[in-house]
């Protein structure tokens, strides 16, 4: 099997500091903690892009639907290529459509 790698932006420590602590002032402490353990689980904590969606994903869907979508991607193996924050998104929009 071949091995896949993926490449990481480089990134200013102090910078990225300065917009995780942005987007905890735009949110609240509460929703930022929720939205950084959430993403956790898809190695994306330090990723304040994908943070802040989790916020805006929690106030589309609600907590309930995130929460679940969350709990499925994180039974997957950390090595699987589906614990990605893409396949979290897909999810949550399933639990939408088949609710509504």
């Amino acid at each position: 099997m071949p091995k896949m790698y993926k490449i990481l932006r480089l990134y200013n420590p102090k910078e990225l500091e300065l917009k995780l602590k942005e987007i905890e002032g735009k949110y609240g402490k509460e929703a930022y903690a929720q939205a950084r353990k959430f993403a956790q689980i898809v190695f994306e904590e330090n990723n304040p892009e994908v943070i802040e969606d989790i916020i805006l994903k929690t106030k589309q869907y609600g907590e309930k639907k995130v929460k679940k979508a969350f709990g499925i991607a994180a039974q997957k193996n950390p090595d699987n290529p589906k614990r990605v924050y893409s396949y979290v998104v897909g999810i949550m929009e399933n639990l939408n459509s088949l609710l509504q």
